[in-house]
């Protein structure tokens, strides 16, 4: 059996597939999806998502923050990033994590808002980072 899977970011649908099974970062822990699962809408956390397209080898990519909505056999996850490791340029996101990080050492002069925003930003960033280290090409 199978499942319709669409990833979609503010730009792009990313992702358009029939696949076997979807692992996804929810908000209580990695959460594995088949078809015919319970339907639920549920948080997103950045994270890693896998999943196993019909016909080909399971694929993954790095997710941010979102939702996503199981009904079925139909799972649509919206996110506000989805990237696989050839998308990720590892010496820029080392660079923003150590200007964040930087930012960051002087928080006693930022509000709340300003202080969780770079926050989150550096949690995001160190997850592309241990993502593309993760699936690294071989010899690179």
């Amino acid at each position: 059996m199978s499942m319709e899977f669409k990833v979609i970011t503010p730009d792009e649908v990313v992702v358009s597939a029939n696949v076997e099974y979807v692992y996804l970062p929810g908000s209580l822990g990695e959460m594995g999806v088949l078809d015919h699962h319970t339907a639920m809408i549920t948080s997103l956390e950045p994270g890693e998502l896998r999943y196993k397209p019909v016909d080909g080898p399971e694929e993954s990519m790095v997710v941010g923050t979102g939702f996503v909505q199981i009904n079925d056999d139909h799972v649509l996850m919206v996110t506000d990033l989805a990237l696989d490791s050839s998308q990720i340029d590892e010496s820029s996101v080392e660079r923003a994590i150590e200007e964040a990080q930087e930012v960051l050492k002087a928080r006693s002069e930022m509000s709340r808002e300003e202080q969780a925003r770079f926050e989150a930003s550096l949690t995001k960033q160190i997850m592309m980072l241990n993502f593309k280290r993760k699936h690294r090409t071989p010899g690179r």
